[in-house]
């Protein structure tokens, strides 16, 4: 049986004692060197009866303490040990602390990648790239819908990202149970397009405002003026797409929707414009354009707002298949002479 350790002597005069455990030596090290200090020429047996350690445990540690030039071993069948200087071991047990720290030091660089890379993650949230992924891009869709608490605009153009017009519907009934705003300018080319009008029809059946408009830039979904999805390339359907969060770039998109809306006309006029009544205000205005008459005058003439020739000279372009103004006039003058 081991016996205990025995009690060390205080230190004279009362004074109180430090622990070299500060300079990376263990309680039963620091036992074993100040024992050694006091009585040196001890053996490994007589040191372990007197700290209490086990043989074989301390047998390992004073080999240590040795290679770290804290302890000298005699030569002979039974080593003696003896303490090196306390000015050497603490001046060498400094520079180990030292060493240590310095190796400590070197992994800061990596810490301030780290720092670094959580900074650029978090700045780059506001701003996301979205695969082509449709499954992906679908719930990042529905996603920004739930999120919606008092406006949902957009901007609705062929061609279309996502083709999941139940789930998109359900979530945007969903927003309207809420009381959210729904506002949507859609263009008006899809209005020729199957199941359209009926689909618009019911939107504002439901409360929503829907305007139209001839051209607009990309498709739109953003909700309450903090977060928007817009694709990556407006003219591919099945490409990446852009998640915009509070940016200048999101500022900007807000400002162009609303400027989009102010020219865009509300779909009851355009539905208006499109009957077939049109047959009598279309051959009026073929023959004031074909005449040369400027907007102002060629309103003033056929009686009408400036607002509604703009909106009527559109839907004539789109019937006569022109890319331009210029062209619809060219078209309609040619009309007008057959």
């Amino acid at each position: 049986m081991n016996a205990k350790p025995q009690p060390e002597p205080a230190p004279p005069g009362g004074a109180r004692r430090h622990s070299m455990q500060s300079l990376g030596l263990g309680r039963l090290e620091e036992a074993v060197y100040r024992m050694l200090l006091r009585q040196p020429g001890m053996s490994a047996l007589a040191l372990s009866q007197r700290v209490g350690a086990p043989d074989k445990p301390l047998d390992d540690l004073l080999a240590a303490l040795q290679r770290r030039g804290l302890l000298r071993s005699s030569g002979g069948p039974v080593a003696k040990w003896e303490a090196t200087l306390p000015e050497v071991a603490v001046e060498l047990l400094l520079l180990e602390r030292q060493a240590a720290l310095n190796e400590a030091r070197r992994i800061l660089p990596e810490l301030q990648q780290e720092l670094a890379r959580g900074a650029a993650a978090t700045t780059t949230t506001a701003v996301q790239v979205l695969p082509a992924d449709p499954a992906l891009q679908l719930q990042a869709y529905l996603d920004l819908y739930d999120q919606a608490h008092s406006s949902i605009v957009s901007l609705v153009r062929p061609p279309f990202l996502v083709a999941a017009p139940e789930p998109m519907e359900a979530a945007r009934n969903a927003a309207r149970q809420r009381g959210v705003r729904l506002r949507t300018v859609m263009s008006t080319a899809v209005m020729g397009w199957d199941g359209w009008q009926a689909a618009v029809a019911q939107s504002q059946a439901l409360g929503d405002e829907v305007r139209m408009l001839d051209a607009m830039p990309f498709k739109l979904l953003m909700v309450d003026g903090t977060a928007a999805m817009l694709p990556l390339h407006a003219d591919e359907p099945d490409g990446a797409v852009l998640r915009l969060g509070n940016t200048a770039v999101l500022t900007a998109v807000a400002a162009l929707f609303e400027q989009l809306w102010d020219e865009a006309v509300p779909v009851g006029e355009v539905l208006a414009e499109s009957d077939a009544d049109a047959e009598s205000w279309q051959q009026e205005l073929i023959t004031v354009l074909a005449a040369g008459a400027n907007d102002k005058t060629a309103a003033h003439v056929l009686g009408i707002s400036e607002r509604t020739l703009q909106r009527r000279i559109a839907l004539l372009t789109r019937r006569l298949r022109a890319k331009s103004r210029f062209q619809a006039g060219w078209l309609a003058a040619r009309s007008v002479r057959r």
